[in-house]
């Protein structure tokens, strides 16, 4: 009896912690209802190098990155101001860690390079914010269309984009890379590697 009571005081404690494990990781959530339409409307299982092999049979399939950062340019037209923006691709499970305050976002530590894509401010919008939110090191989901592709730089058309400050991700954690992706000839690349390129 005392070895039954013991096994089954062991199970309960195993099963008590995988229910605290999976509480802590949660499913990524959209922030607005424009994001969560764009989230519910786009493929996360769609990766550069398949837009790179084959644009004109992705050009018109809405897809969402993540990726870092790297470069912002503003530029000023008559009735908005344009953000180019440069990021380096990173694989991303779309989970969250929600136990940390703010929740902790842990894209991979490889990916496939480097795209770009623009938004669009009214003329209103206060410059100085999304100068340091649009700013170099901060991670940006972007949802969008792949349009072109230049040299082996892709070009989306963004549909929308989130940004998350650069103290709610750790990019140097995960070493995740996409079930799909891992029987490619071509593996991808670590953050490392694509730096050096």
């Amino acid at each position: 009896m005392n070895l039954q009571s013991h096994y089954l005081r062991e199970f309960f404690l195993i099963l008590f912690v995988l229910i605290f494990i999976g509480s802590c990781i949660q499913s990524y959530q959209p922030q607005t209802e424009w994001e969560e339409e764009a989230f519910l409307r786009s493929r996360p299982d769609i990766h550069p190098y398949e837009v790179r092999n084959s644009l004109q049979q992705y050009q018109n399939i809405p897809i969402r990155w993540a990726g870092i950062i790297r470069e912002s340019e503003f530029y000023e037209t008559d009735d908005s101001y344009e953000i180019v923006l440069l990021l380096e691709h990173r694989y991303f499970d779309w989970k969250v860690d929600a136990m940390s305050s703010p929740r902790m976002y842990y894209p991979s530590t490889r990916g496939e390079g480097v795209f770009q894509t623009s938004w669009f401010l009214t003329k209103d919008a206060d410059l100085d914010y999304f100068i340091e939110r649009f700013g170099a090191g901060n991670l940006a989901i972007v949802y969008g269309v792949p349009e072109e592709v230049t040299d082996t730089v892709i070009l989306l058309r963004s549909n929308y984009i989130r940004v998350i400050d650069a103290s709610q991700f750790q990019a140097d954690q995960v070493n995740y890379i996409p079930e799909s992706v891992r029987n490619r000839m071509l593996k991808p690349t670590s953050s490392n590697e694509q730096t050096n390129n």
